[in-house]
């Protein structure tokens, strides 16, 4: 996993406890990290990595993370391969809660916000969970950032 770290344009998708995808409780982590230019890994991506982790398995639903997906990229990159896996895997009912550190991972701009937002609409239903206050809190995607967006409707 370290290697994924110190290459910008990293990512890895790793999947477990694979006997509870599909079910209800079911989850995935997706984590975002940037790398800059005088840090030799993302220092962002491990630390998320593992507050994730930690909160999760402090809440009792280890046994539900399904998928861990990570990219060292911007967040204003719409087309990082471990996100675009997450919405397939999504859209194939893998899981339908999604843990983040932060939101902003999942709409880091105007265009990751307007993507993220047709997708979540495609589902039946999905829960965005954030460990950002050292938990799992709840949050509703319209309330994720407070500029409008052109195409979300």
């Amino acid at each position: 996993m370290f290697e994924t770290l110190m290459k910008f344009g990293g990512y890895r998708v790793d999947y477990l406890n694979m006997d509870r995808a599909g079910s209800s409780a079911a989850m995935g982590l997706y984590v975002l990290g940037d790398l800059p230019a005088h840090q030799s890994y993302s220092r962002m991506a491990k630390r998320n990595l593992f507050t994730a982790l930690l909160v999760i398995r402090e809440q009792h639903e280890d046994q539900n993370l399904v998928a861990i997906y990570l990219d060292v990229n911007s967040p204003d990159e719409a087309l990082r391969p471990a996100y675009q896996q997450m919405k397939r895997d999504m859209k194939a009912g893998m899981f339908r809660r999604l843990c983040v550190p932060t939101v902003y991972d999942l709409v880091g701009s105007t265009e990751l916000y307007s993507d993220f937002w047709n997708f979540y609409r495609e589902l039946e239903w999905m829960d965005i969970l954030s460990t950002e206050a050292g938990m799992l809190s709840p949050v509703r995607f319209p309330n994720l950032v407070q500029y409008p967006v052109a195409g979300a409707v």
